[in-house]
C-alpha cells in the first residue's frame, strides 16, 4: 500500500513510512554518524599513540570505538549511522538500543579510481541483503568530480541500482555525495569549487534515496597553518536554498570534516532549510586525544563529556527551526497522516557541561 508520494512520482510504500514513523513521529530527523572506518582507523592510530601503545589500529578497535560510543547514544539522537563491521559486532544492537533507528553503511571506503584519481566510483562494502534484518535504513556515498563524465555516469547507474534494491527490500535510503578530492588539489582549491559543484551535484543525485546527504560551502580552512576565510554565511545559505529547490528529498547535512566551530554555524545558517544533521566526527574527535583520555574506558568518558552536549545542542536547534521528514511529499494518505504528528516536544536550554 502507497503511503505518501514526492512530487517527482516517488512513491513510499507503507513499510518503509512505518519505520520513520515510529522512530520520528515528531518529525525530528537528526542522525548521529559513526560509520567513517578510514577516519576511525586514523583516529584511533591517535588515540593510541596518545597513551603510548605502540601498534596500529585495526577493524577490532573500530569495532571498539563504534560499540562504546553507541551505549551512550539513547535518547540523544533519532538516528545512527554505523558500518557493517560494527552492525555484525555481538551485542552492537543491544548497546545502541532499539529507540534509535539504526543506518546500515554499504558503500567501501575505497571507491575504485579511474584517471589517475581523476574519477572516483563509488562499489558496495557489503550487499543491501546481507544486512536487511540488522537495521532499519541503508546508506550511500559516492564522490563525485562534476567534470569526469565517465566516473559520473557510473556513479548514477550505480546509485540508481542499489536504490532499486533498497526499494524492494522496504527500507529508507539515505543518499550522501561528497565533491571529491583531485590530485594535487590544495583544500583552498577544493573549497572555492564548493558552491557551483553542489548544485551541479544535487540537480544529478538528490533524487536517487528518500534523503539526501550533503556538504555546504566552507566559511573557511585552514592550510599551512592559517586559517583562510572562503565565502560568508550568505553563500552558505544562498547555495543550500538552490540545493533545496532543485532536490525532491529532503535535505540533511553532514559535517565533512569541518570542526564543530564551523559545523555548528554552517548548521544554524541553514537550520530552517534542511531537514536536520547527519553528523559524525565534528562531534567527537577530540575525545581520541584528550587529556582526560588515558585508556578505552576514558575514551569513553571523554566522548561523552566533549559529544553529547554537542549533539544535544544540534539536536535543539533541529527540533525548533528545522522541517519534518515529511514536508517534501506531495500527497500523503490518511493512514500516513495518523502515524505523525505536527507538534514537538521542545525545551530549550543547555546546561553549562561542555567541557570544550
Amino acid at each position: 500500500m502507497i503511503y505518501a508520494k514526492y512530487k517527482d512520482g516517488l512513491e513510499v510504500d507503507e513499510s518503509i513510512f512505518k519505520i520513520l514513523a515510529k522512530f520520528a513521529p515528531d518529525g525530528v530527523m537528526d542522525v548521529f554518524a559513526s560509520d567513517q572506518h578510514s577516519s576511525y582507523l586514523k583516529l584511533s592510530n591517535a588515540f593510541l599513540k596518545h597513551i603510548g601503545e605502540k601498534r596500529e589500529a585495526n577493524d577490532e578497535d573500530v569495532k571498539e570505538v563504534c560499540k562504546r560510543f553507541a551505549r551512550h547514544l539513547r535518547g540523544k539522537v533519532t538516528a545512527a549511522l554505523f558500518n557493517h563491521l560494527a552492525i555484525l559486532t555481538p551485542g552492537f544492537k543491544e548497546a545502541l538500543g532499539s529507540d534509535i533507528l539504526l543506518i546500515g553503511r554499504l558503500e567501501h571506503t575505497k571507491p575504485e579510481e579511474l584517471d589517475n584519481g581523476l574519477g572516483k566510483v563509488a562499489r558496495l562494502a557489503i550487499e543491501p541483503e546481507e544486512i536487511a534484518d540488522k537495521v532499519d535504513a541503508f546508506k550511500t556515498l559516492v564522490y563525485l568530480n562534476p567534470d569526469h563524465k565517465e566516473s559520473w555516469e557510473k556513479n548514477i547507474k550505480w546509485l540508481s541500482d542499489v536504490f532499486e534494491r533498497c526499494k524492494k527490500l522496504k527500507k529508507p535510503l539515505y543518499n550522501e555525495t561528497l565533491l571529491a578530492d583531485l590530485p594535487g588539489e590544495t583544500k583552498l582549491q577544493k573549497a572555492k569549487k564548493l558552491p557551483d559543484a553542489l548544485i551541479k551535484i544535487a540537480k544529478d543525485f538528490s533524487p536517487y534515496g528518500h534523503f539526501y546527504k550533503t556538504q555546504v560551502p566552507v566559511l573557511w580552512v585552514e592550510e599551512d597553518g592559517k586559517v583562510v576565510k572562503v565565502c560568508s554565511p550568505q553563500v552558505v545559505r544562498d547555495v543550500t536554498i538552490e540545493m533545496e529547490k532543485i532536490s525532491p528529498r529532503p535535505l540533511l547535512l553532514l559535517s565533512a570534516a569541518v570542526d564543530f566551530e564551523q559545523y555548528s554555524i554552517q548548521y544554524g545558517v541553514v537550520s530552517d532549510i534542511v531537514a536536520g544533521p547527519m553528523c559524525g566526527r565534528a562531534y567527537f574527535k577530540e575525545a581520541f586525544t584528550d587529556s582526560e583520555t588515558k585508556d578505552w574506558d576514558t575514551l569513553e568518558k571523554s566522548f561523552v563529556k566533549i559529544a553529547i552536549p554537542r549533539i544535544r545542542q544540534i539536536r535543539i536547534i533541529t527540533k525548533i527551526m528545522s522541517r519534518p521528514w515529511w514536508y517534501k511529499f506531495e500527497w500523503m494518505s490518511d493512514e500516513a497522516k495518523s502515524l505523525i504528528r505536527e507538534s514537538r516536544e521542545i525545551k530549550p536550554g543547555l546546561k553549562g557541561d561542555f567541557g570544550y
